[in-house]
């Protein structure tokens, strides 16, 4: 569990050295405010909206929780925000799409990692990936949404257009 951690924060520091690219299509204020709503969506609804359901749930033991927070706080935002970035780029949507359905595949992969391991535990017998699936695309939407609304919102206060 320990290489676990060490590999998550190495990642995370990768990823966060990488946001200084993602400033050609977001403004310095639109990275810092969507970064911190996705890293509260990536974490909230995963572990706190969803918590009183039989799902999964995180181990109480520090590792696993620095783990988790470092995951579902960092890495899987981060992802998000690249995700988003490719959003605005002007690509086939194919590719837009696929690319979504890649950042769902990478967070169903580490869960099931985490279950592997025992970072996360699940309260029933069996594990239904299904529900997460749903989960991180009502995050992928809920999030689209907000970059939509929130450029909108600064191109109208500022005259600054990403």
């Amino acid at each position: 569990m320990i290489t676990t951690l060490l590999v998550v924060i190495l990642v995370s520091l990768l990823l966060g050295s990488s946001l200084y690219y993602v400033k050609q299509k977001f403004i310095k204020l639109e990275v810092i405010i969507t970064l911190l709503f996705l890293s509260f969506l990536c974490q909230h609804i995963n572990f706190k909206l969803f918590s009183a359901y039989e799902r999964l749930a995180v181990k109480e033991d520090l590792i696993p929780r620095v783990l988790s927070y470092l995951h579902f706080g960092i890495v899987l935002p981060i992802l998000l925000l690249w995700l988003l970035y490719i959003w605005r780029k002007k690509i086939a949507i194919i590719y837009k799409v696929l690319l979504s359905f890649l950042w769902i595949g990478m967070d169903l992969l580490s869960k099931q990692v985490y279950v592997s391991i025992n970072v996360l535990t699940s309260n029933t017998d069996s594990w239904y990936p299904i529900i997460d699936v749903c989960i991180s695309l009502f995050i992928l939407l809920l999030s689209l949404l907000f970059m939509r609304i929130f450029s909108t919102i600064l191109e109208k206060e500022s005259g600054v257009s990403p």
